[in-house]
């Protein structure tokens, strides 16, 4: 399967509870749209890819892979908010910052880093997700 394919499919992800995930957002009053779970697929499935080319090809060489095809910022291991403000269809990654701010909130354990060599990468989850 090509990285795209498999980009193609963590977009599409649909194997969490919706309806908590709403409530929470609710109870936060936080105002949910599409970009808020694709963001959060794209974290989720990012990083579930980066471990299996990890334990098939080594670490470095996973990394270079996801460089490559610029879903990691250049000498880094984190998603590029360049990369993520294209799939949530918005022009500016300042659109990118504020749904990854919701997402914290929420409870989701995102480390962000500014400059040429940051972006996003997820490290923990709330107690309520079920991924």
């Amino acid at each position: 399967m090509k990285i795209e394919e498999e980009i193609k499919d963590m977009v599409e992800r649909k194997d969490y509870d919706f309806w908590e995930f709403l409530k929470k957002a609710y109870e936060n009053n936080i105002k949910l749209d599409i970009g808020h779970f694709i963001l959060l697929n794209i974290l989720i499935g990012v990083e579930d890819l980066y471990k299996k080319l990890s334990e098939k090809f080594g670490e470095e060489e996973a990394r270079k892979i996801l460089e490559r095809n610029k879903i990691f910022a250049k000498n880094s291991d984190f998603i590029s908010g360049e990369f993520l403000k294209d799939y949530i269809d918005r022009k500016s990654r300042v659109a990118v910052h504020n749904r990854i701010k919701d997402l914290k909130t929420l409870g989701f354990n995102i480390e962000s880093k500014s400059g040429p060599f940051g972006g996003y990468k997820i490290v923990g989850y709330p107690k309520w997700f079920k991924k």
